[in-house]
């Protein structure tokens, strides 16, 4: 580099290494059953307005909406959202036919999102419009002829080279492309091989209009079959010509400003310009699209594709929910199946923690509990079955957590004055998880006097306070208990781990959080020199100060730093053959804080402080 004369300055990163910036915490991955959606793309959403906005509103057959509400009622603020459906599941669609006297397809238009269809009943409640939308309309200047390729228009405001233009006076129509237009003359032109087959007046009656071919798609739609019909888009100026900006396709399959309710196929193939319109049509619904139900195999998907909880291979997620495994069409093998498969795939990332529901207290056949009174099993039994099904899945560490027993939530879809559901607890669960972390940290245990779950009405079963030792100890189950003058609050907080080193979800969201901390913060590290500088650096200059940032917030207990949290970074875990081999290890030991779970009050009677003396 040359230098001038005199001072010069040059900046440079120095010998100072990055900090380690904290991993996102508390990021919720739910899949199941909507509305409305593409399969196996997961969304992100930041509140429920979202989620109904792109997944539609609450289902019967799906406990997936209430989920996400709850999340984000408890304090949950970011949630990745992944739509399942059975394999064969059909897109509602309808044909529609253009202009020619010996009407042919001209446009298919079907349920989508943004370029994509999106199967699913939900398209039949669509309903299509169509109408004429001419960009530029005028009147003719001079009389048309029938041997020039020419009009001259009294104004040539709306019109530009390729655009398709109509003629009409009442009795005939005809449409051609324009190829050149001369603002001089006010004149516009088609191809030579096109005159006009009738002429066109200027002032003598029948007088011809002159506008532009382009037509006006609206899309009505009805939120559900109890709500009315609303306008949610409007198309205007649509063209059906491959090279026109306007161009029908272009614009409503938009990845990124495309429609949201519609994907439209052209279909006119050679049918020759304007006649390939869509025609003036009103209130068009697609056709029936029955919706197949998923198996558990949707939910369980497949690695290699990236479907059902593959899916979210691609995002930051640290909770993970599946619902819609206790719905009815399942059975008690579909559910392990499903279960098994969300500890299997968190498990397998490292960073993230399944977070589900024991089955639903025992309730008459084809009965719907919409009060604790529906339930007909024993609480005493309900907690031999939910141990029982909690044995299923309980290891050695395992990246789970269950909880019972299912909440009563406002059910805004069924029948009756303020009706009410009972739901798995997942979702606002994992809303205390997140509110926690926020307010406490994310080693505070979720659970305790401030785990209040919001939303909840009641409980479909009240434990006792043996029955709740003898799920959480023997069970390995967090209890949701209605405790005088908390409310209903999450009184447990163990993992699904037989390892007592595991125990507590604390415990696995602080290691789950330091790991991927520490695997994006260390990301500098990758092609630098391998020397001990190097090493002492990511010790002492970027590991240290994270670590004793969690250290201050209270994540590694109060003792000194030093005896908390170790890490090891020198010569001996990386020795000559290992550097050959470009590896660096770096190993980060702590203990982290544990959870005062049992409380024990010892009280008893000492002697007097009065004392006998001798006159």
């Amino acid at each position: 580099m040359a230098l001038d004369v005199g001072i010069n300055v040059l900046e440079v990163d120095g010998r100072a290494a990055p900090a380690i910036q904290p991993a996102a915490t508390s990021v919720a991955a739910f899949i199941g059953r909507t509305d409305r959606g593409l399969p196996n793309q997961p969304v992100r959403i930041t509140n429920p307005a979202q989620f109904q906005e792109r997944f539609g509103g609450f289902l019967s057959t799906s406990y997936l909406a209430y989920a996400v509400a709850g999340f984000f009622l408890n304090g949950g603020r970011e949630a990745y959202v992944c739509r399942v459906l059975g394999g064969a599941s059909p897109t509602a669609s309808i044909v529609l036919n253009n202009r020619a006297s010996a009407a042919t397809p001209a446009l298919r238009v079907a349920a989508g999102f943004r370029g994509q269809a999106e199967p699913g009943d939900w398209g039949t409640r669509l309903r299509l419009d169509v109408s004429d939308d001419p960009r530029a309309k005028t009147r003719l200047a001079a009389d048309t002829d029938l041997v020039n390729p020419t009009a001259r228009l009294a104004s040539l405001d709306g019109f530009r080279v390729g655009s398709v233009v109509r003629f009409a006076d009442g009795v005939n129509t005809e449409y051609r492309k324009i190829t050149a237009i001369d603002p001089a003359a006010g004149t516009i032109s088609w191809a030579a091989a096109q005159l006009l087959t009738n002429v066109y007046t200027a002032t003598t009656a029948p007088a011809a209009q002159v506008t532009s071919a382009e037509v006006r798609l609206t899309v009505r739609y009805q939120a559900t079959i109890a709500d009315p019909f609303t306008t949610v888009e409007e198309w205007p100026n649509l063209s059906m010509e491959v090279d026109s900006p306007d161009y029908a396709v272009d614009r409503i399959n938009h990845q990124f400003t495309g429609s949201r309710y519609v994907f439209v196929t052209d279909l006119s193939g050679t049918t020759a310009s304007g006649l390939e319109n869509p025609a003036v049509t009103s209130s068009q619904q697609p056709a029936a699209a029955t919706e197949t139900a998923p198996v558990a195999a949707d939910y369980t998907g497949d690695s290699a594709l990236h479907t059902g909880l593959f899916a979210f291979d691609r995002f930051q997620v640290q909770l993970l929910a599946v619902p819609d495994a206790h719905t009815p069409t399942f059975t008690a093998g579909n559910r392990r199946t499903i279960v098994r498969a969300a500890l299997d795939y968190c498990d397998a990332r490292g960073d993230c923690m399944y977070v589900g529901s024991a089955p639903d207290r025992g309730a008459p056949v084809n009965t719907t509990p919409r009060s604790p009174r529906d339930y007909t099993q024993l609480e005493s039994g309900y907690v031999q079955s939910v141990k029982a099904y909690s044995a299923l899945f309980q290891g050695r560490k395992v990246f789970g957590a269950l909880y019972a027993p299912w909440i009563q939530v406002s059910d805004p879809i069924a029948a009756g004055t303020a009706p009410t559901k009972f739901v798995p607890v997942d979702g606002h669960i994992m809303g205390v998880y997140a509110r926690t972390e926020l307010e406490r940290g994310i080693f505070k245990a979720p659970a305790g006097n401030a785990a209040l779950v919001r939303g909840a009405l009641d409980l479909s079963a009240g434990f006792s306070d043996g029955q709740h030792t003898d799920l959480v100890r023997n069970g390995f189950v967090n209890g949701v208990r209605a405790l005088p003058g908390l409310g209903i609050v999450v009184a447990a907080s163990r993992t699904l781990s037989t390892d007592t080193r595991w125990w507590f979800v604390g415990t696995r969201l602080l290691f789950n959080f330091v790991k991927s901390s520490l695997r994006d913060g260390l990301r500098f590290v990758r092609q630098e020199p391998h020397t001990g500088e190097l090493r002492r650096s990511v010790a002492l200059n970027v590991v240290r100060p994270f670590l004793l940032g969690l250290w201050r917030q209270g994540a590694f207990g109060s003792d000194a730093p030093d005896d908390v949290f170790t890490i090891k970074c020198d010569e001996e875990n990386n020795p000559p053959t290992e550097v050959d081999l470009g590896n660096f290890r770096i190993e980060v030991y702590f203990y982290p804080v544990k959870p005062a779970e049992t409380i024990l009050i010892v009280v008893g009677q000492q002697p007097s402080g009065a004392s006998a003396s001798e006159a």
